[in-house]
């Protein structure tokens, strides 16, 4: 087995690897090799990556006989700590191995840790939602339940979870208008985007203020996939404390899928914090049913046993 660093002919390997090992993972599509190596081109500093603002990125990969049995693919940023001073902070953006093969996928991860180490790097954080490929799952996904082989390897390196999101979708949903409407005037805003079928900003105002928002965006967003292009998320539900518990959420919710659904989709996702339980009723008994919990995993490295 040989570990080398990512380079760009073996997008193909690579992106292959990544395909088999999230097929199990609700709302992971199969990705092109093109959108791989886009995601890849900060690892090689083909581009800047701008919006992360890493100090330095870089991938590793366990390969066997022009196969890839691991991946992982990591970097490291600049912050300020509790004490004003400088630090770095790394970040695991994606870790894979072969379920069954632990011992790869401890010597890659060992790997990411000696990067880690060789930076100064002080805490770690993988998978964070912060840092997902834009392709992984929906928006705000952080490492889903269903890659169980990781999250264990994970737990007996002395990582823990610090932040969780459940997702939620609905196949085939089929809300009707609401027949209860609150005292407010709805503004209704479609948008072209990444998908086939438009984005809605509903918000809603009473005595000219806004007092209430429900974003819904096409999957699309998130994949190129042709099967993903009927499903909706719903990005974001919000309502002015003072309006709360009378209603008005449900009803910018149904409204919103009613209006969804008029325009052609057919299903429909969301997600909440893992420990927002008020939202998991609230969804679970609107008829959203959960199918993925994800989290994200985090390491000090200054008292790792093994520094």
């Amino acid at each position: 087995m040989e570990i080398c660093e990512y380079t760009p002919d073996l997008i193909k390997p690579v992106t292959q690897f990544y395909n088999n090992l999230t097929s199990e993972v609700p709302h992971c599509y199969p990705v092109k090799e093109e959108e791989f190596a886009h995601a890849m081109q900060y690892a090689i500093g083909q581009a800047s990556n701008d919006d992360e603002d890493f100090e330095d990125e870089t991938a590793y990969i366990a390969m066997h006989n022009r196969s890839v049995k691991a991946f992982v693919h990591v970097g490291y940023h600049e912050d300020d700590n509790d004490n004003g001073d400088k630090v770095n902070n790394g970040v695991i953006r994606f870790l894979g191995y072969q379920r069954g093969d632990r011992s790869i996928g401890q010597v890659i991860l060992d790997k990411a840790e000696e990067y880690f180490r060789d930076n100064n790097v002080s805490r770690i954080v993988a998978f964070s939602k912060i840092y997902r490929y834009s392709f992984y799952h929906f928006e705000y996904a952080e490492l889903s339940d269903k890659l169980d082989h990781i999250h264990g390897l994970l737990g007996i390196n002395e990582y823990q979870s610090y932040h969780g999101q459940v997702f939620l979708d609905w196949q085939n949903y089929n809300v009707n208008p609401p027949t209860i409407k609150p005292d407010v005037n709805l503004k209704v805003e479609w948008k072209d985007g990444r998908g086939k079928l438009p984005n809605c900003h509903i918000t809603a105002h009473q005595d000219g203020e806004e007092i209430g928002e429900c974003w819904n965006v096409s999957c699309g967003q998130f994949s190129s996939h042709p099967d993903v292009q009927d499903w909706v998320y719903t990005d974001w539900i919000g309502v002015e404390d003072e309006y709360q518990s009378k209603g008005l959420g449900k009803y910018l919710l149904q409204y919103s899928l009613h209006e969804m659904h008029k325009v052609g989709y057919k299903h429909a996702a969301l997600s909440t914090d893992w420990n927002n339980y008020r939202a998991l009723l609230f969804y679970s008994n609107f008829g959203y049913r959960a199918v993925d919990w994800t989290y994200a995993y985090e390491k000090n490295l200054q008292s790792d046993s093994k520094g």
